[in-house]
């Protein structure tokens, strides 16, 4: 399939990895794929997604972790009985130092770490796998090319493989920049013999 993928395309699958590794996931997500098109600033698609407020910036903003409770969250849990601290710590004691801090991907099952490699240790620095999420939305590109009688599979398509409505991830991404997928893909697909 990757011998369909245009020069841009292949550029933004690797950013894609690039982009991951930045936002410090051990995954390469659709969300991941939306950033690696969107570093490809000198294509049409690009253009097409920054009308609808979707920047590299914008959409790192949305992927950003919300941060811990601040004091506020904790007093409203403590009225119900509830000690945000205690419970760190019991978990802690129970699952080891940082159990609460990074979760693994979202929408998938968190894979336990391999023998010997503490939680507290970096992910690995070399290849980082991709989600199926990811896996699905790259074979998505493939069928929007086919359907579109293209021979090649350009950012477009991968734009269009990522935008899935049952891609909770990438749709709540899009929700928080006040849009949603099937908004930008009919917008896409409406500037498409302009944006190919």
């Amino acid at each position: 399939m990757f011998e369909r993928f245009t020069r841009d395309a292949r550029v933004a699958v690797i950013q894609a990895q690039e982009e991951a590794r930045a936002l410090g996931h051990a995954w390469i997500g659709s969300e991941h794929l939306l950033l690696g098109v969107l570093g490809r600033a000198d294509t049409g698609v690009v253009a097409t997604l920054a009308r609808f407020g979707i920047t590299p910036e914008a959409c790192r903003s949305a992927l950003a972790p919300t941060g811990p409770l601040g004091t506020g969250d904790a007093e409203a849990l403590r009225a119900f009985g509830i000690d945000l601290e205690a419970v760190r710590a019991r978990a802690e004691d129970t699952f080891g130092p940082g159990a609460l801090d990074r979760p693994g991907p979202p929408g998938e099952r968190r894979r336990l770490l391999p023998f010997g490699r503490r939680r507290d240790e970096p992910a690995r620095k070399g290849h980082i796998p991709f989600t199926r999420r990811a896996k699905k939305a790259l074979e998505r590109s493939l069928r929007e090319a086919l359907a579109r009688k293209d021979r090649h599979i350009g950012p477009e398509h991968v734009v269009l493989g990522i935008l899935d409505p049952d891609d909770k991830v990438t749709d709540g991404m899009l929700r928080r920049l006040g849009t949603d997928t099937a908004t930008v893909r009919n917008g896409i697909l409406q500037e498409l013999p302009r944006a190919a």
